[in-house]
């Protein structure tokens, strides 16, 4: 049960000045999603939070210009959440300097050098690649659950470039039980797990599989938080 908090005048909140902030945020990691991936967890709730939320307040989330466009066409297979994922990407959505000549490396270097193949998840690369060498942040987090992207385009990249790490849904539903637990339940999560895997599809062998690992891995993980003493969170 959270406690209410006491007097208005007894409650001390921090303000950051611009410095501070801009140091909080470069502290985060930063979460490129693509379409795909905010289709998949796109009602996704922990406790009463939307999960655009959540990312909000565990990531520096970023996308590349196209993913709103993507976003905005495929509005129908993302149901009543469609306008707030749809501001969530807008928010999100950064331009950068020189932008067209990264595209055009990751355009025309990688597997199917064609600029409308995988156009989203391209400029998502594009603009890891740029907050890299930008020295902005030492590591990226690409979420994506397209299985081609993930074994062509984004493959390439990663063997090119030791910049990005590769999530799909799953691997970002586990760590977000990691990182709230015991805020979002067991219980809860797994359900998660099972319908964002269904989303995901596959052959049917291949679904199983995926789910039986992740499955696995949160009864793992599940076992050893429960042994851990609890953390004081670090508000951001």
């Amino acid at each position: 049960m959270v406690q209410s908090p006491g007097p208005l005048d007894a409650v001390q909140i921090p303000v950051l000045v611009p410095s501070e902030v801009f140091t909080l945020i470069q502290s985060m990691d930063i979460l490129i999603p693509d379409t795909s991936a905010l289709i998949n967890i796109c009602d996704v709730y922990i406790g009463k939070t939307h999960i655009v939320d959540v990312l909000t307040q565990q990531f520096n989330v970023q996308v590349s210009r196209e993913i709103p466009h993507e976003v905005r066409r495929h509005k129908d297979k993302l149901n009543s959440n469609a306008e707030q994922i749809l501001q969530f990407v807008r928010q999100a959505r950064r331009y950068f300097h020189r932008e067209q000549v990264y595209e055009n490396l990751i355009f025309t270097e990688s597997p199917a050098g064609n600029p409308e193949c995988n156009r989203g998840e391209r400029q998502n690369c594009a603009l890891a690649l740029y907050q890299v060498r930008r020295q902005y942040t030492g590591q990226v987090i690409m979420l994506t659950d397209d299985m081609n992207a993930c074994r062509g385009l984004i493959a390439w990249y990663e063997e090119r470039f030791k910049t990005m790490r590769t999530w799909s849904s799953l691997d970002l539903l586990m760590h977000l039980y990691l990182v709230l637990f015991p805020r979002w339940s067991y219980v809860l999560t797994e359900a998660a797990l099972k319908t964002v895997n269904s989303r995901i599809g596959g052959k049917q062998a291949e679904m199983m599989k995926r789910l039986r690992n992740h499955l696995g891995y949160l009864e793992e993980l599940n076992g050893m938080l429960r042994t851990l003493p609890r953390v004081k969170k670090v508000s951001r």
